[in-house]
Parts: C-alpha cells; sequence; structure tokens
C-alpha cells in the first residue's frame, strides 16, 4: 500500500504523528548548542617550549631543531613550521586530513619525552597542543578595584578559581595588575664585608620557613602527632633570619638587607579605554555551547561584585552577542521566507487553504529536521539555520507539484479522494526522483574530512533532512489535508489572468522557437560563452569576511624594548582609536616578550565598515617606526584567522638565512611600489642587539666555581630569586632576593659585579668571562627545514585583488640569489586545495544526477537531455555575482554544488510530462502543452525559492556576508535555468528525438 493512500485510510494516526513531531521538535531547540559556525577539527600539533634568557638563535638551535627532528619522521605528517622567538620555541606539525589525531598525539608525546633529554637544562619540558579553531577568546573581562587592595592577588585567590570550576570552562587567563611580595633587598657592601654571596643568602632563608612531621608520641591512652616547624612569615621575623658569615660569625638578615613589602614590578600592562585594568580572557572548551557558558559567567560576576562591592567587573567583550544577534537575524530571515512561500502560494491559487495546506509541509519539515539534527548532535550555527532558509523554498516543492496536480485532477473528477490520491500518484515518481537529485549532490562531501567537509557536512545533511521531510510530506499531508479541507481552487484570480496571458504568448513564442533550434542553440552557446569570460573577472577568496565590528592590531617591537617603551608606544595606537568617531571602547595589552595588541570595539551604528577603518588606520601608520603593525578585523568568525581581509602575504624561502633577508629587502622595495599598497611589513624586522657572556672555563674552574654556577650567579644578580613563600594570616607571599635597581644596569657595573665562591674568595666577573656582542633576529621561522621570511602588503579595498594579482606577479619576475624561491603562503595554499575538494564534489555530484535521472528514465537520452540544465543555470550564477560584486568563496562554490541538485527538478517535471503526453498528441504539440502545463508549477517553486533567500541574497543581518554567495549563486542559477527549461529544454528535447528516429529510420532500412 503505498504512503499516500495509507494517509488518506488513517488520518488520525497522520495528525498523530505530526503532533508527535511538533512535542519533540519544540523541545529539541532548548537542547542545541549554539555557535557562529560548525566545530571545525584542524590536523595539526602544536609542540611549545620555553627556553628562559635564550635569544631566537639560541632558541632555534638548541631546542627548535631538536623538536623538529624528532616530530618529522612520524608517520601522517604533512607539514612542518616551526617559529623561534626570544624565549619560546613554537613547532607546528601538520597532518594529513583524516588521521587520528589522537593517536598523532600519542605518538608525539613518546617521540618527545625521548628527545627532551637533549633539550638545555633551562628549557622547559615540551607542550603539546591540538589546534583549535575556535582558539581566541570568547569573554574578555576588565577588573578595577577601589583603596590599596591587592586586586590581582584576589582575583587569583577566589574569583579565578571559581571561573576554572565551571565544567565547560577550558582556560582562563590573566594579564595586567600586580602583586605584593616581600622584598629582600640586598646591601652590597655589606655583602662583601662578611664574604657573602646571594646564593648562600638564599640557601639560609630557605630554610627558616617549614613544617615537618617527625611522629608520634604516647600520652596517656592517646598518640600524639609531633611535628617539628619554623615560622618566619612577617617581615619582622624574616629581618631576624641568622646568617653565618664566611669568618664563621653570625648576622641578622636585616644587617647585610632591608626587608619590606613591595609591589612586583609588571611584566605585562592592560588598559581599557586608557585606564589600568586587570584583563581576565576566558576559553570554553570545543564542545561546549559559548552561549551557555558566557551566560554561567555573567551569573557568577554578578553574585562576586554582590559580595565585593569594591570590585568593579565590567564585560568588554562577549562573543554570544554576535552568535545570538547572527542567529536572529537567520531567524527573522527563516520567518520571512515562510510568509513570502505562503504569500506566493495564495496569489497563485487564490484560497486561503490551499495556502495552508502547502505551507503546512513548512513547519512539519522543519520540526522533522530538528529532530533529526538533534539527534546528530549539530549545533544550531548560521550554517545550519543558512541551510534552513534555503531549504525553506525547495520545502514546498514537492508539495506545490502535488496540490497542482490535484486539482489538475479535480477539474476531471468529482471525487476529492478520487482527485487527492490520482493528483499525487500522477508525479509521485518525478517528485521522488526531483529529491534524490537534491539529495545525491551531497554526497560527496560526506566522503571528505577537510574543512569543506566540516563546515558544510553539516549545511548538505540538514537539507537532506528537509528534503526527505518534505517529500513524505507531500506523499501524506498534501493529500490527506487536500481531503480534509476540500479547498476550491479561484481559475478568475489576477494571478491566473496575467499567467494565462503569459502562456498564451509563451506558446506561441515556443512553436516559433522550435523551429529555429539553431538559433536558440547558439544564443544559448553564446551566454554561455559570456558567462565563462565574466568568470575570470570574478574575484576568489577561501571565505568571505564578515563585518563584526571588530579591529585588531598587533604590534611588534624589537627585542629587549623596555615596557615603558612600549608603553610609550602603545599611546598613540590609543589616541588613534580615540579620536576615531566610530570606536566605542577600545582595550590595550602591553605583554612581557616583544608584542603588543589593541582591540578596538566599534559602534553599532558606524559610518565606517570595519574593513574602513582597518584601511584608514593603515594609512595613518604606515610611518610609525620602531614597531610593526599588523592592523585586522578581529571576532569570532572562524576564529577570525580565515576571512579575508585587504592585506596580501608573500612568503620567501631559503636555506641561507643572510641571502634570504637580502631577498626579502628587494622583494619588500618592489613591493611597496605596487599600486593600491599602502605598506609594507616584514617578520624579517631590524635585528636587535643582545650581549653574550663568554665563560673561560679553566678560570672559572681556578676561582672554585663551575661555569654553570657562574651563569646562574649571573642570573640571579640581573633577575633577582625567588628563595620561598610564606603565608600569613591565610595569603601567601614571594620572598624574593635582589640588589638596588640601577646597581647593575649597564654592562660595565655587571663586569665589575663580584661573585663569591664557597670559601669566601670573592672575584669580578670580568675576570672569568667576557662580553660578546650579537645581533639577533626578533624571530626565526622555519617551514620543512627552510627559513621563511613573510612579506605582508597591506592594500586599500579597491585594489585588494588588484593588487594581489599584481604583488604575486612582481615578486617572482624578480631575480633572487641562489637557493631563495617564493614559496605559496598558508592561506592560499588552503583555499586551493579547499576548492580543488569542492571542485570534485561538483563534478561526483553532476555525475550522480546524471545516473539518478538515468534510471528514472530508463534512459541516458533524456538524462542528458536534463543534464542540459546545469551549465546554462551557470551563466545566471556568474552574471549575478559579477553584477554584485560578490567572490567565488567556499561558500560560493557550495552554492555552485546545491545547484546541481536544483536545476535539474524543473527538467525532470517537464520531460515526464513530454514523456507522458506524446502517447496522445504530436511530439511538437506535447512540448509545447508541456511546457505550458508546467509553468505555473515552474514559475511557483522558482519564486518561493528564490524569494525566500532575497535577504540572504542582500547579505543582511550579522554575518550575513557569509552566506551571500552561496545565495547569489542559487538565485542566479534558478532564475537562468528556469528560462533556459522553458525555452530550450523544448528545443533540445525535439533535436535528440529526431536524431533518435532518423537512426532508427536508417536501421530499418
Amino acid at each position: 500500500m503505498s504512503l499516500t493512500k495509507l494517509a488518506l485510510k488513517r488520518p488520525v494516526s497522520v495528525i498523530l504523528i505530526i503532533l508527535a513531531l511538533a512535542v519533540f521538535g519544540l523541545s529539541s531547540i532548548p537542547g542545541f548548542k549554539m555557535q557562529l559556525t560548525p566545530d571545525m577539527d584542524m590536523p595539526m600539533l602544536i609542540v611549545m617550549t620555553t627556553y628562559p634568557g635564550a635569544d631566537p638563535e639560541s632558541v632555534d638551535e638548541l631546542v627548535t631543531k631538536v623538536v623538529e627532528d624528532s616530530g618529522s619522521t612520524l608517520n601522517g605528517i604533512d607539514s612542518v613550521t616551526s617559529q623561534s622567538a626570544e624565549n619560546v620555541s613554537m613547532v607546528m606539525f601538520s597532518y594529513e586530513y583524516g588521521v587520528d589525531i589522537d593517536e598523532c598525539y600519542a605518538d608525539l608525546r613518546t617521540a618527545l619525552d625521548t628527545a627532551s633529554l637533549q633539550l638545555p637544562e633551562d628549557a622547559s619540558t615540551p607542550v603539546v597542543i591540538e589546534l583549535n579553531m575556535s582558539q581566541s577568546a570568547d569573554m574578555i573581562l576588565n577588573v578595577r578595584a577601589e583603596g590599596e587592595l591587592d586586586l590581582k592577588k584576589t582575583l587569583e585567590d577566589t574569583l579565578i578559581p571559581d571561573m576554572e570550576s565551571i565544567t565547560d570552562v577550558a582556560q582562563v587567563d590573566v594579564s595586567g595588575g600586580t602583586q605584593d611580595y616581600i622584598r629582600v633587598l640586598l646591601r652590597e657592601d655589606m655583602l662583601k664585608q662578611y664574604g657573602l654571596n646571594m646564593a648562600a643568602v638564599a640557601n639560609y632563608l630557605g630554610a627558616v620557613d617549614f613544617t615537618i612531621p617527625a611522629g608520634s608520641v604516647k600520652q596517656g591512652n592517646q598518640d600524639i602527632s609531633v611535628s617539628a616547624a619554623m615560622e618566619f612569615n612577617t617581615v619582622q621575623r624574616l629581618e631576624q633570619v641568622p646568617v653565618i658569615t664566611a669568618s664563621g660569625s653570625v648576622v641578622h638578615l636585616s644587617d647585610i638587607a632591608e626587608v619590606s613589602m613591595a609591589k612586583e614590578k609588571p611584566d605585562t600592562i592592560s588598559k581599557s579605554d586608557g585606564r589600568e585594568t586587570i584583563s581576565i580572557s576566558i576559553q570554553k572548551k570545543q564542545s561546549a555551547s559559548v552561549v551557555q557558558v558566557t551566560q554561567k559567567i555573567i551569573k557568577l560576576i554578578d553574585s562576586y561584585m554582590e559580595k565585593n562591592p569594591g570590585i568593579d567587573i565590567s564585560i568588554e567583550y562577549n562573543s554570544s552577542d554576535i552568535i545570538t544577534s547572527s542567529l536572529w537575524s537567520v531567524g527573522k530571515t527563516l520567518i520571512a521566507g515562510v510568509l513570502i512561500s505562503m504569500a506566493v502560494l495564495f496569489i497563485f491559487f487564490g484560497d486561503f487553504k490551499a495556502s495552508l495546506i502547502v505551507g503546512s509541509s513548512m513547519p512539519v519539515s522543519i520540526l522533522a529536521t530538528l529532530i533529526l539534527m538533534s539527534m546528530m548532535g549539530y549545533s544550531m550555527n548560521i550554517v545550519t539555520m543558512g541551510s534552513l532558509v534555503i531549504a525553506i523554498g525547495m520545502i514546498v516543492d514537492n508539495s506545490i507539484v502535488v496540490i497542482e496536480s490535484c486539482f489538475r485532477w479535480k477539474d476531471s473528477e468529482e471525487s476529492y479522494w478520487d482527485a487527492a490520491f490520482k493528483g499525487t500518484k500522477t508525479v509521485t515518481m518525478s517528485i521522488i526522483a526531483s529529491t534524490i537529485t537534491t539529495i545525491v549532490v551531497y554526497l560527496p562531501l560526506a566522503t571528505v574530512d577537510d574543512l569543506a567537509g566540516q563546515l558544510f557536512g553539516q549545511l548538505g545533511f540538514t537539507i537532506v533532512f528537509a528534503m526527505v521531510s518534505s517529500l513524505i510530506s507531500a506523499m501524506t499531508l498534501v493529500p490527506l489535508f487536500y481531503l480534509l479541507f476540500k479547498p476550491k481552487e479561484k481559475k478568475n484570480i489576477p494571478a491566473n489572468r496575467v499567467l494565462e496571458k503569459i502562456t498564451h504568448v509563451y506558446k506561441g513564442f515556443l512553436r516559433k522557437l522550435l523551429h529555429k533550434k539553431w538559433l536558440v542553440l547558439g544564443v544559448t552557446a553564446a551566454l554561455v560563452v559570456v558567462a565563462g569570460l565574466m568568470m575570470t573577472r570574478v574575484n576568489m577568496e577561501l571565505m568571505p569576511a564578515s563585518d563584526e565590528g571588530i579591529v585588531a592590531v598587533s604590534v611588534s617591537f624589537r627585542p629587549g624594548t623596555t615596557l615603558e617603551a612600549k608603553e610609550a608606544a602603545m599611546e598613540k595606537m590609543e589616541a588613534l582609536a580615540k579620536a576615531e568617531p566610530d570606536v566605542r571602547s577600545y582595550s590595550v595589552s602591553i605583554e612581557s616578550g616583544s608584542t603588543a595588541s589593541m582591540r578596538a570595539y566599534l559602534k553599532s551604528d558606524r559610518k565606517l565598515t570595519t574593513a574602513d577603518v582597518i584601511e584608514k588606520w593603515n594609512r595613518d601608520t604606515r610611518d610609525y617606526t620602531d614597531m610593526e603593525l599588523e592592523i585586522s578585523s578581529g571576532g569570532s568568525s572562524m576564529g577570525s584567522g580565515m576571512m579575508s581581509s585587504s592585506t596580501t602575504e608573500i612568503d620567501l624561502r631559503g636555506a641561507d638565512m643572510q641571502a634570504l633577508k637580502s631577498a626579502a629587502l628587494q622583494a619588500q622595495e618592489a613591493m611597496e611600489k605596487v599600486n593600491g599598497v599602502i605598506k609594507v611589513s616584514s617578520s624579517a624586522q631590524d635585528t636587535s642587539t643582545a650581549a653574550k657572556l663568554e665563560i673561560d672555563p679553566m678560570m672559572a674552574m681556578h676561582y672554585g666555581m663551575t661555569p654553570m654556577q657562574v651563569a646562574g650567579s649571573v642570573r640571579n644578580i640581573l633577575s633577582g630569586t625567588n628563595v620561598l613563600t610564606v603565608t600569613n594570616n591565610g595569603t601567601e607571599y614571594d620572598v624574593k632576593l635582589e640588589y638596588p635597581e640601577g646597581l647593575y644596569d649597564s654592562m660595565n657595573s655587571l663586569m665589575d659585579a663580584t661573585l663569591t665562591n664557597n670559601q669566601g674568595i670573592q672575584v669580578p666577573i670580568r675576570e672569568i668571562a667576557q662580553v660578546v656582542y650579537t645581533d639577533a633576529p626578533q624571530t626565526i621561522m622555519k617551514v620543512d627545514g627552510l627559513y621563511q621570511i613573510s612579506l605582508t602588503a597591506a592594500t586599500t579595498q579597491e585594489a585588494q585583488f588588484t593588487a594581489q594579482k599584481a604583488l604575486n606577479s612582481v615578486v617572482r619576475e624578480l631575480s633572487y640569489p641562489a637557493g631563495v624561491e617564493v614559496a605559496q603562503d598558508m592561506m592560499t595554499e588552503i583555499m586551493n586545495e579547499e576548492f580543488g575538494v569542492l571542485y570534485r564534489s561538483i563534478l561526483i555530484a553532476i555525475f550522480l544526477v546524471f545516473l539518478v535521472m538515468a534510471m528514472q528514465f530508463e534512459s541516458p537520452r533524456f538524462s542528458f537531455m536534463v543534464m542540459m540544465c546545469i551549465p546554462f543555470s551557470l551563466v545566471g550564477s556568474i552574471f549575478l555575482l559579477f553584477i554584485v560584486g560578490a567572490t567565488i568563496s567556499m561558500v560560493s562554490l557550495m552554492g555552485f554544488l546545491m545547484l546541481v541538485g536544483i536545476v535539474v527538478n524543473n527538467g525532470i517535471l517537464y520531460v515526464d510530462t513530454v514523456n507522458q503526453l506524446k502517447e496522445e498528441m504530436p511530439l511538437e504539440d506535447a512540448l509545447i502543452d508541456a511546457g505550458a502545463i508546467r509553468l505555473r508549477p515552474i514559475l511557483m517553486t522558482t519564486l518561493t525559492t528564490i524569494l525566500s533567500m532575497v535577504p540572504m541574497g542582500l547579505g543582511l543581518g550579522s554575518n550575513g556576508a557569509m552566506m551571500q554567495g552561496m545565495a547569489l549563486v542559487i538565485i542566479g542559477g534558478l532564475v537562468a535555468s528556469t528560462l533556459l527549461t522553458l525555452l530550450l529544454m523544448p528545443t533540445i528535447y525535439l533535436l535528440i528525438h529526431k536524431k533518435k528516429r532518423r537512426k532508427l529510420h536508417v536501421d530499418e532500412e
């Protein structure tokens, strides 16, 4: 028994199923994780290793090379990229897609455990981090307090642990602020007098605050625990710590040092709108919902401020605001699509009940889709919501075809039951075939694990769920509701009168076209050629940029730049943000290394776009010296790292760093002359002067010290040393030995400093070491063992793509030193790889659609005939992209993939109708009548799909630009394919049919 007959005989069961769908569908909505884009996994592992006090060259030679060698031979490695900077080594291992990243992690961890034995003693244990596409902060808080409160210590003891205890919080970072500590300021003259050194004092202090379990003793019938302890936990008590001099006498710490409470010298600075603050950056776990996590944090800080009225916490950035805004924009588009589709149906049918019958397939299909999405573990994101918007117009296609067929059968049948059953049965095979062709185009995406598969896999399957649901609805609900509500199509309505005139003109025009077959084909072929030429003028990018209203400024300084100098330099950037009328607020973060950053948040009612502000600031800062600036769009869209921006990166690689630097300087000068280029920055920035103490091992041994002891003593002189941690009134304080500030702030004074050995013999550092000055690069970058220098050109928006082509051309035409080559930058490499995947997916989809139709028609001829819709539909898609100025990206290519399954639907219905009619009338009449019969359903299905996607095609709402390309491709392709189906398809059918008849005639002779 068919589904249609079953539904007509069991209406109560069908209505109960709909009720169940409503209950379970609506109840699934609160359980969805809300995010901007689907979770994506990059097969990359990053190894971080710190080597305190080391220059980039030492880090590269002693740490980075060891890590590279340990992991580069492992299975599945695609490439190895490393970055060696002052104190830090970062090595990124890129794997082939499809590998088991957990297994790769275990293999790499094992290799590093062995390699760690070759690392310097002071180097940390290498840490392996799995790359997270949503690595950026999900929430940033600014904290201030009144009075003399040790705010940083208070936060780390109270609020931060509470935040870290939230299940879905992955990481909480604190920057800015200072902490109290106990400073022991050594008096060098007294140390010399008593024959002491810092190490000896540190040993005495390290042994004065302890508690050691000693065992137990009996007292009566009880065992009493005994512990031995000594406490020096206040400034006053620490001053009384006894120290034994070289001569054996005892002095107190206060005799050789000043002990006092002090504030740490800050190594980072955080500011918000010009005022110093403590910044708290919060990152969620990748599997968690941003909205739910941020709601928990907001609730926590509200409670915390209520208990601590002197502490003020403000939210600088909340990514959930962007997500909810974007999803609400898509949600409104979805609602608008439903209403527009209903209006189109009412215009054509003139009966509200008929509109409701067809419209009922939309909520039912969406509810069923939501249930299936929830079962698959999908999130509610801009991609899945966008797929529902796209599906809205297609969901009603099958229902329109069914009810239109029911109306036609009712004209010749007296019974609503017969009209409902026969009308559905007549078009069942057609709507099944058209649904399958729409579905199979997504199968290629299910076989790939790369970015395209991860990003659009949920989109494809969401549409598949919706289309299958709509097919079942069309075969069950539409005939059932047609029987129950008995709608009456109004023939004499304005739309039908206009349609009758159009049909009359169309039939006459089509009859003439059928006798001018070669002219029709020639014009169509010319349009395809024009579209091909247009396509060469359409620009390409990986992903379209979204205007989130956040400008991110990344600043690099020369290594060794003082914190004060960096703060003064960043004040220039603050002034830039303060003077910009469209900036709502801004924040600055100055790190301990050679980097700093600023984030500017633009007003919602701004006059300039984010890209406009970026271009303006690039112009304003191109003459800034002593720092390298990178100004880009910030935010949470795909981690903001994959979005298009007005920058072009050129990478040069070579085995000789000096030759590479020379080539980079040559390329940079050439790039600066290209039209549209604002400025060019290089990763091979000016080197900084570094001093290295070369210790004479023989002289060190002569004075009773090892070279390592000498190096450690020098480090303690310059940086001080933490000797212990004491607890006073429940608060922990570090005790730090230091020399007075400025005592050894020059190289001469450092070389004159004396070291004291275990026998109390004092010797100046210059007796056992000499200074060697070197030029150290800021950062050393290598890719697969070759040094790399990256040149980044900031361009105007108008010249974003033209300048990119010109820059690539100029750089490749230059003559470089031997061994230097121009390499493909990472983003271009990713784009080519992802585009290749999507191109292959489109070709496979075309082949699958051909197979489905050939099996339906039981004839490759008819399948080939319908397939002609695909290349000709591209005319409209490319034309619309060209007119609007949109780009070919991963999103628009996904639109082309979807188009393959959509545009053939009208062709299937047309060919199927012709095949039925030609049994009753001459072929030419069948071709014309089939076009006239299918004109209304084709116009209705096309209009509902196009109009529902118009808001998305206009790029309306937050992050609307992200899905705009896909909507434009589908709208343009549908318009072109509709016209070509109604005009070109009859001509192609006639040509192929005549060739078949001619062949049969020859075979008979």
